[in-house]
């Protein structure tokens, strides 16, 4: 027989005063779910209130008094849900042991080490942030990755300090927006020449991230730049040849991994006179190239033309008809067939995908909305660079 809901109340209160508000919780809710029909004991007692305030006389009465106690047990359960305070505290300890081991480092402008409790059952964690002197180095900067690293009480790869865990390090520069470089608990120590890559740029101004956890990756808070400044800086990175398998991610969606085919910069500085055609009538400054690169496929362009050169989303005339025709075209002629093969797709307004083509010479099949001129960029690029589209044969 089920334990009357006395019983069920007494045994959870003698829990918490234990300390178990795990288990006092369970106990609780098993034994509400099999007095009340509402599993909810926050939904139970709504609706034992609900039924008081509508005078409804089959109201069970018997389940008030208990209800009214529930409400009072139910804060310091709720509570022991949330990280237990031995824990916040062996938590703080260990991010105060961090923050002391790396405050006297060469380099370190200032360090601080923090504790969040992460609220109901999101577990704690231990922040780490450091803001470097605007003159440090590359060496002192690896410095405290390595040390933070191999502390137990940072990022070492078994980081869990009684129910906490590490969160990543936090590298700044004094004086410098827009520059980190963040490192993830336990993940292997980056050489300083990667350190370099982003503190020489940040020291510059250059609003620039890194990140090293299970890859490395930085991105650069630059939107708007020109094929060749976007070329420019694969030729920076030595992205046609690195092996450290980077992640170059410019502005805000380019997403470049290493290494990429030789013939990338070149293919962007092609299309460097088109895109300063298309900036002239650009007053919305809507002009926007993107880069993507991945290992599963050739390179992907995708090219956002200015609203006020593009057709209408309604037009129903052909694409060479159609206003921004002129505009579309430059962008096929740049693209010149041979050599390594690429894709480019073409949008205007958010939504508005005009259509696709590749230097293959077959429309490449890639998600999102559909053309709204199907497959006629790829015959009209076929058509410009003096390519049959009925024999063209696809190059892989």
């Amino acid at each position: 027989m089920d334990a009357p809901i006395d019983e069920v109340l007494t045994r959870a209160r003698r829990l918490v005063e234990e300390g178990e508000q795990g288990s006092a919780r369970a106990a609780l809710f098993a034994g509400l779910s099999r007095a009340h029909p509402a599993a909810d004991p926050v939904l139970a007692r709504a609706i034992a209130e609900a039924r008081v305030r509508r005078g409804a006389r089959t109201a069970p009465r018997r389940f008030s008094r208990p209800l009214a106690a529930l409400a009072v047990l139910m804060l310091p359960v709720s509570l022991g849900a949330c990280s237990s305070p031995m824990d916040v505290a062996e938590a703080e300890r260990a991010a105060d042991a961090t923050c002391e081991i790396l405050r006297p480092l060469p380099g370190v402008g200032s360090a601080d080490c923090t504790v969040d409790d992460g609220g109901f059952d999101a577990g704690i964690s231990r922040d780490t942030n450091v803001e470097l002197d605007r003159r440090a180095t590359a060496e002192q900067a690896h410095r405290v990755i390595t040390t933070w690293l191999s502390s137990k009480d940072g990022g070492f790869d078994e980081y869990e300090v009684s129910g906490s865990g590490a969160a990543p390090l936090h590298l700044t520069v004094a004086t410098v927006a827009e520059a980190s470089f963040t490192v993830g608990p336990g993940s292997a120590p980056t050489g300083v020449t990667f350190v370099q890559e982003w503190l020489g740029r940040a020291q510059n101004g250059m609003p620039i991230s890194a990140s090293v956890d299970d890859g490395r990756r930085i991105r650069l808070a630059e939107d708007g730049l020109s094929p060749a400044e976007q070329a420019d800086l694969l030729d920076e990175f030595s992205m046609q040849t690195r092996t450290d398998l980077l992640t170059l991610a410019i502005g805000s969606d380019s997403t470049i991994e290493s290494p990429v085919p030789a013939s990338l910069g070149p293919i962007l500085r092609e299309f460097d006179a088109a895109h300063r055609g298309l900036a002239r009538n650009d007053p919305e400054r809507e002009l926007e190239l993107r880069v993507d690169v991945f290992k599963s496929g050739p390179p992907r362009l995708w090219w956002r033309i200015p609203t006020a050169l593009a057709p209408t989303l309604t037009s129903d005339t052909a694409l060479t008809d159609a206003p921004g025709w002129a505009s579309i075209r430059t962008l096929l002629e740049a693209a010149a067939p041979g050599g390594d093969v690429y894709s480019v797709t073409i949008t205007a307004r958010p939504g508005q995908v005009l259509g696709r083509f590749s230097t293959s010479g077959c429309e490449p099949e890639l998600s999102g909305p559909a053309a709204q001129f199907g497959a006629e960029l790829q015959t009209q690029w076929a058509t410009i660079h003096g390519i049959d589209p009925t024999t063209a044969a696809c190059v892989e």
